[in-house]
């Protein structure tokens, strides 16, 4: 009676039926051993991949193909990794067996000397091209926070860049943070670099989707009096780069909080953190016409926002919304549902996390039926936690 009893609750731990925070959650949930952090989700053909580090010298990966994981398997692995809690390795579906993936690794001996690594597989992850480093610019410095985004038959990205703010042979004085985008191909071989913005916030995470005007980007904008809006801009140069909203936050310095986008149709919602006058809000808006224009920003939070958002569509309708909150003993992590038509919450719970760095990003995911959602437990036992909700409990 003891072995089977031992074996039925291993078996239910592995397949990751529990309770949590008075609700009951089923779903699988990949083996993650102590010390993994930082996943980070795209969606597939099949249901959505996740990536995730395993220890500080392996970051492996597994999909979730509507009914299991695929078994996990180790895409790269490196002495050098630069490991940071908000700027995540990135996976990204092309099409078909087609993925690219980005981390990124230290380039010379000072903390923020690294580089941004992109390799690219089109046999869904089992074998990867050689990397390459999309910033020519051979300056040992801060390039990170990397988003992919279909472009011409091409993979488009991202990313920041601060090769003009360390000191040269010609210039002592340095200048700000720039958003830089490139392409690469099914072989790895890169298309030229293209200077987006000449100074942006120097560590918030950038977003990318493609609408039906094209590719749209959004990251947090820096201007030389120190207010950080997030901005919009088109690759393909559809429309000016514009900004989500004037929110008229002024702080000398980075919140390391980006923007994060999701697209149905001719439909993007855009979620974001923002903090005018000391007073913190997560936002959301929603655009009609492929990111062309915006609505008003509506707030969302509950009047403790931390930010660290993440968003998905549920159906044609409504959004599902992510974000941390602080409270007295620890923090809490939200999730929301949001009708794009008329801004009414249906739906809301939370999962206990801490608020510090230590938890990362929490990453949304959805099946037919579930969402997904995934951060870092810290403490003694860190690891990655995970969570499912019935949709048939959110709409």
């Amino acid at each position: 009676m003891i072995g089977r009893f031992t074996r039925n609750l291993f078996l239910l731990i592995i397949t990751g039926f529990f309770i949590s925070c008075g609700k009951t959650t089923t779903g699988p949930i990949p083996f993650s051993p102590i010390g993994s952090a930082y996943p980070n989700i795209c969606e597939t053909d099949r249901g959505f991949m996740m990536i995730w580090y395993e220890g500080d010298k392996h970051i492996v990966m597994s999909e979730f193909t509507g009914e299991k994981w695929t078994p996990k398997d180790t895409v790269v692995s490196s002495e050098r990794f630069f490991k940071n809690w908000a700027d995540l390795p990135q996976i990204f579906h092309i099409g078909s067996d087609t993925f690219a993936l980005s981390w990124l690794e230290m380039s010379g001996e000072r903390t923020y000397d690294y580089d941004v690594k992109v390799a690219m597989s089109v046999d869904r992850g089992k074998t990867w091209s050689d990397p390459v480093i999309p910033h020519r610019d051979g300056v040992k410095g801060e390039h990170g926070f990397v988003s992919f985004f279909k472009y011409l038959g091409e993979t488009g990205l991202i990313w920041l860049d601060s090769r003009a703010m360390v000191p040269s042979d010609v210039s002592l004085s340095s200048g700000g943070m720039r958003l830089y985008a490139s392409t690469i191909n099914p072989n790895g071989n890169l298309g030229p670099e293209i200077m987006l913005d000449d100074m942006v916030c120097e560590c918030c995470p950038t977003s990318a989707v493609n609408t039906i005007e094209g590719p749209l980007i959004a990251y947090r904008d820096r201007s030389m009096d120190e207010v950080r809006n997030i901005q919009l801009a088109f690759v393909n140069g559809t429309r000016l780069q514009y900004p989500i909203n004037e929110d008229g936050w002024v702080i000398p310095g980075c919140p390391v909080n980006g923007p994060k986008m999701a697209v149905n149709g001719d439909k993007v919602a855009i979620a974001w953190y923002t903090a005018p006058n000391n007073e913190p809000k997560v936002n959301m808006a929603f655009s009609k016409d492929g990111g062309i224009s915006f609505g008003n920003p509506i707030q969302i939070d509950n009047g403790y926002a931390i930010g660290r958002v993440d968003v998905l569509w549920l159906d044609k309708e409504s959004v599902i919304v992510s974000w941390l909150e602080e409270k007295s003993d620890n923090g809490e992590l939200i999730l929301k549902s949001l009708n794009a038509e008329n801004g009414s919450i249906s739906f809301q719970t939370s999962f206990p996390i801490n608020s510090g760095r230590g938890s990362g990003y929490p990453k949304l995911a959805k099946t037919d039926d579930r969402v997904f959602i995934t951060w870092t437990k810290t403490g003694k036992e860190s690891g990655i936690q995970s969570e499912w909700i019935p949709v048939s409990q959110i709409l």
